[in-house]
């Protein structure tokens, strides 16, 4: 990369703060703006959010922005950026075009545009190396009334694909969304942790990956790996790095669920994530569970929503179990309507909001 740019780690609205804490973590100086965290495109920061950001849906690398107020302007700006740091001449490249009270509304001519314009800078004598990529370069341009910023992928797929759920169960909540959740309520490795309505097992797979010391991104690629200006030595240090395991105690990680399918579905997952001998699975209705230690994390995700029929008795059943088999215990609930909260009982907070599928969902916390 030429210079430093920012970039931009896209999240889930109303998580851009659990996101700000978790690359502060990983050792990135970002602050919080709507949609997201902003930082400076640094290749070790970029490459390093890829890997091991559990809450990021994707981070993108801020090219440059101005004012421009046709489609030529655009295409001006657009063949000034550097692409030869990220696109391979010969390289195919889909562009994503966002308006808001901007002048240029016809996103079809406007994209096709871009891309005209960034073939024309690609132009000019073949780059050494090997053939060009298959995979489509991802552009992104954004304009709000005539300020047009344009941006690069640096991810690929969405950054919750960990690549190791294939089996699913009904109303799969995304893998990013239970890591928030696991971050917002304070799980830590050596806790115990039960999801007693684990659907596809992504709570205890992701708190087992994270026990166990996998980054989020160990089983998959990224669209920088592409990228003409890749430092691989760099990129090799920081997959090297940050590794080994985190919990050495071997703390219960369970998941059940009275579904047999979801059962199966967790077992497939935990394999495939390579930690099936760190989650206990079991096929079992929470009204027969009973706490398998004097204290420890209860993370739920009752069913819910317009897929799944959902009615007050889940939430009435779950208070009643929080404030008797389970008073030890600290927990974190989602709930499709802030009404679900009072049967919960005392001393339950707001932890997060967010929209799953669609439709907004707020998470209520017992953290003491």
């Amino acid at each position: 990369m030429n210079g430093v740019r920012s970039a931009l780690a896209v999240v889930t609205p109303g998580l851009e703060a659990v996101l700000e804490e978790e690359l502060a973590l990983l050792g990135i100086e970002g602050k919080a703006t709507e949609g997201g965290v902003v930082f400076k495109a640094h290749p070790e920061w970029v490459y390093t959010a890829n890997l091991h950001s559990r809450v990021a849906a994707r981070v993108l690398v801020r090219l440059g922005s101005a004012r421009v107020r046709n489609l030529e302007a655009l295409a001006q700006l657009v063949r000034v950026m550097p692409w030869r740091d990220y696109i391979w001449p010969g390289q195919p490249v889909q562009v994503r075009f966002s308006a808001h009270q901007s002048r240029l509304r016809h996103r079809d001519s406007a994209g096709k545009k871009v891309e005209l314009a960034i073939t024309d800078a690609l132009r000019g004598p073949r780059l050494p190396g090997p053939r060009p990529p298959r995979d489509p370069a991802m552009v992104l341009v954004r304009l709000v009334e005539d300020q047009a910023t344009l941006s690069i992928d640096s991810s690929g797929d969405l950054l919750h694909r960990r690549g190791w759920r294939k089996a699913t169960a009904k109303a799969p909540l995304r893998e990013n969304l239970a890591a928030a959740i696991l971050f917002r309520a304070g799980w830590m490795p050596g806790e115990p942790l039960v999801d007693p309505m684990c659907g596809s097992g992504t709570f205890a797979i992701e708190a087992a990956t994270i026990a166990e010391g996998l980054p989020p991104g160990a089983a998959r690629g990224f669209a920088f790996e592409r990228w003409p200006s890749l430092d691989k030595a760099l990129w090799s240090r920081v997959r090297s790095a940050r590794s080994g395991r985190n919990d050495l105690s071997g703390a219960l990680i369970q998941a059940t669920d009275r579904d047999g399918g979801a059962v199966e579905a967790t077992l497939d997952n935990a394999r495939r994530a390579k930690v099936g001998n760190r989650v206990t699975v079991r096929a079992v209705a929470f009204e027969e569970l009973t706490p398998p230690a004097e204290r420890g994390l209860l993370v739920v995700n009752p069913p819910y929503g317009r897929r799944i029929a959902s009615t007050g008795k889940v939430y009435s059943m779950l208070g009643r179990a929080l404030r008797e088999e389970w008073a030890g215990w600290r927990a974190a609930v989602i709930v499709p309507d802030k009404r679900n909260r009072a049967p919960l009982g005392q001393g339950f907070e707001e932890l997060l909001s967010f929209d799953n599928g669609g439709a907004p969902v707020w998470v209520y916390g017992r953290l003491e």
